[in-house]
């Protein structure tokens, strides 16, 4: 089984999209759902179509929370770096990239989020901009937009 954790800023959709990809939701506390915000570390996983499974492992983007993205991210191999369209790279995603960075994790994947509210574009020159390696050991895409959860 391969771990990817997801890393951004708060309110960029790193949730949604470990929903989109696995079904489950991994925001599971009350409070959670009742404040529309990731508090603890939530988990989900999902069979890719050769038969391997891949685990996400959803952290929370808000800067009180730091210790418990770090304590998600740390023993991962692969991150999946969520950054809004419409709201490009804010503080949290740098804070969190230079946590990648500092804890090794050598493999990501750049997920564009609500790019049906704005063009990808200038958030994907953003991230390029950036002194992480994203063309050697990454992958940057955009999330297509999705209408249901």
């Amino acid at each position: 089984m391969q771990v990817v954790a997801t890393a951004g800023h708060v309110d960029h959709g790193k949730s949604t999209l470990v929903r989109a990809l696995t079904g489950t939701d991994p925001d599971r506390l009350a409070e959670e759902k009742r404040r529309g915000l990731t508090l603890d570390l939530g988990f989900a996983w999902t069979e890719l179509p050769s038969g391997e499974q891949v685990a996400f492992v959803d952290v929370p983007g808000h800067e009180r929370f730091v210790g418990t993205m770090l304590a998600g991210v740390g023993p991962v191999p692969a991150v999946l770096l969520a950054v809004a369209a419409d709201e490009g790279w804010k503080p949290q995603t740098e804070e969190h990239l230079a946590a990648i960075d500092a804890l090794g994790v050598r493999h990501g994947v750049l997920a564009i989020t609500r790019s049906d509210l704005a063009d990808p574009t200038h958030a994907l020159r953003q991230a390029r901009e950036r002194p992480r390696r994203w063309s050697s050991s990454s992958t940057a895409a955009a999330a297509p937009p999705r209408t249901s959860t």
